[in-house]
């Protein structure tokens, strides 16, 4: 809110107030999105001059609420509500309330009087809006619980019903004027939904109720409903595969793809649904007119996820022609984005180790078309690195990317997972120990180790160590003695991730897990009280691969495999695949225990 803000406001109070200029409410959203900024950021944010220029013009705002156009009058309504946090501003509202026969603009009203309770604490309104609960129109009840929920959430537990009634009956269309049902049916299941994700039970029978309705965009809402709640809550995924199965029939090519792109989410748990994803590998329709992905696709991915044989096919299909189907990289983003998109394809292809004879010659053939393209080539080398010394025919393919800056580390441990096999590009792998994953890459073949050891001990000296290099030295075990003293220093560093990889080379060099153990565990421990971020599962991971032991680890793990919420830090299916991460770790911890 910077000066600008003051000095404008009491012209753009006269436009807002004259009848002769066009658009009017145009000039009062304006007002009120400054209006509401300024109550809601920190007062350091806001220009010292906003709050006096804001008092001096309130009479003249707030008589906007009995303007005679219906538009000014609903910008003026939020206006009030959330920007003017004044006694005056709540009198007003509900005199308007008496007052308005617009049946878009009283349900506005009913809205903006709950953003009054929520900063008034007004217990008369309070009794006005729970009386509203039994309005015999609808859409009034379910404004209701909006407004009653923005200051008490348990209110909309308890009133489920009442918002499956008021979502199903809400004509959208005929509301397209009001701020809070105008946005169209998506955006009406969507903020309804959202009341009720505290509560697993509830969200659940809302899910359930709204993607039976006959409204196709309210029934695809209601599937993006069902991802949040399944983001959220591990407890819910029994109930609600039978809607996804069911889903996969639908009319709608998007709901068709959200079902099979949630089935591939859930992984195995999907399993007893194969044969019907299974019919639909064929179903080429794109999911919206804004993407290329079909509904086959997800499918495709689906089956992936459960190591399903039927989706070899369909990815030889796609590795081969011209239409990938999958991302040609992982995209991450924050878990509060309820975005569906397909994986990358290497995400969808390192898991699928026990398919890799009837797989690998079509990622060969893509690799080697992706000579242009750094990210697809990496990702694929990332596959092969992963499925390991099954893959020695793609040696000489991979082997050509080491003389590609941006392909260098992945096509290293592409071929360093070959081990011995790859004995033949041992030449190219010592013109590029100057790269730590090539030099680890050498060291895997067998053929010059002390040159390897030599060139990768020294890496971990250097200012510009990352922590995905200090990770190789792990595999060297005891002939990496010589940076113990490092990674000891390291492994009090500043910085988690570096923190992490530091403790666990140094349990591997050593052989002795006792201090590398207390330091992951430190790091994990959050993961106990759902505090997640991908270094901590890092390193709960770790812990497992060491089968470390004691009270505080076995603790960590039982709070681990018993939260009912999934734990992760991304949003989108890789919430899913965190929260897999983190149990399946956990779950060795246990057993080993």
């Amino acid at each position: 809110m910077c000066s600008a803000a003051p000095a404008a406001l009491p012209g753009l109070v006269d436009l807002a107030g004259d009848p002769a200029v066009h658009e009017r409410y145009e000039v009062v959203e304006l007002v009120g999105w400054l209006a509401g900024e300024a109550a809601e950021v920190s007062e350091r944010f806001v220009a010292p001059g906003w709050r006096p220029a804001l008092e001096s013009v309130r009479p003249r705002l707030l008589a906007l609420l009995d303007d005679t156009d219906p538009a000014v009058r609903r910008a003026a309504i939020t206006l009030a509500a959330n920007g003017i946090r004044h006694p005056e501003s709540a009198a007003k509202l509900r005199q308007r309330w008496t007052v308005e026969t617009d049946r878009t603009i009283r349900i506005d009203l009913v809205f903006a009087l709950g953003a009054v309770l929520a900063w008034s604490r007004d217990e008369a309104l309070r009794e006005d809006l729970k009386a509203l609960l039994a309005d015999e129109d609808p859409l009034i009840g379910l404004a209701a619980v909006h407004a009653l929920a923005a200051s008490d959430p348990a209110v909309a537990t308890d009133e489920v019903d009442l918002l499956i009634s008021g979502v199903l009956n809400a004509d959208t269309v005929r509301y397209q004027g009001s701020e809070w049902v105008g946005h169209g049916p998506a955006a009406l299941v969507h903020e309804t939904g959202s009341l009720l994700l505290g509560d697993p039970a509830t969200a659940t029978a809302f899910a359930r109720a709204v993607a039976r309705s006959g409204d196709t965009a309210k029934r695809v809402a209601a599937l993006g409903h069902v991802q949040q709640v399944l983001s959220q809550w591990r407890t819910t995924t029994e109930e609600l595969l039978p809607l996804l199965a069911a889903h996969l029939d639908d009319e709608s090519p998007e709901a068709r793809y959200r079902a099979a792109a949630l089935l591939a989410c859930v992984g195995e748990r999907g399993a007893p649904y194969a044969e019907q994803l299974i019919a639909r590998t064929t179903d080429h329709t794109v999911r919206d007119a804004r993407s290329a992905t079909t509904v086959g696709d997800a499918a495709v991915w689906a089956l992936a996820r459960q190591h399903h044989p039927g989706c070899v096919p369909g990815l030889v299909k796609r590795l081969s022609g011209s239409r990938l189907g999958f991302g040609y990289a992982s995209t991450y983003y924050d878990r509060t984005i309820p975005i569906l998109e397909q994986p990358g394809i290497g995400e969808v292809l390192i898991p699928l180790r026990g398919h890799v004879d009837a797989l690998l010659d079509a990622v060969i053939t893509r690799l080697a078309k992706a000579r242009r393209d750094a990210i697809l080539a990496s990702n694929l080398c990332q596959v092969i690195a992963a499925w390991g010394p099954s893959t020695a025919a793609a040696l000489p393919v991979v082997t050509r990317f080491l003389d590609d800056d941006k392909v260098r580390p992945a096509a290293a441990k592409a071929i360093g997972a070959m081990g011995p096999a790859a004995v033949s590009a041992v030449d190219a792998l010592r013109r590029h120990t100057s790269e730590p994953a090539a030099a680890w890459a050498l060291w895997r073949t067998g053929a010059d180790p002390d040159r390897a050891v030599a060139a990768l001990t020294d890496h971990v000296t250097r200012p510009d160590r990352r922590h995905t290099m200090i990770a190789l030295l792990a595999d060297l075990g005891p002939q990496a003695a010589s940076c113990v003293d490092e990674l000891r220093s390291l492994s009090r560093s500043a910085d988690d991730w570096t923190r992490a990889e530091a403790a666990y080379a140094l349990a591997r060099i050593t052989g002795d897990p006792t201090e590398p153990v207390t330091i992951l565990t430190e790091l994990a421990y959050p993961l106990a009280h759902g505090d997640c971020l991908p270094v901590r599962i890092a390193a709960l991971r770790h812990l497992a691969d060491l089968e470390a032991t004691g009270d505080r680890v076995r603790e960590l793990a039982q709070a681990v495999i018993d939260s009912e919420r999934r734990l992760a830090c991304s949003g989108g299916w890789h919430t899913f695949a965190e929260d897999e991460q983190a149990c399946t770790a956990a779950s060795t911890l246990v057993h080993h225990d």
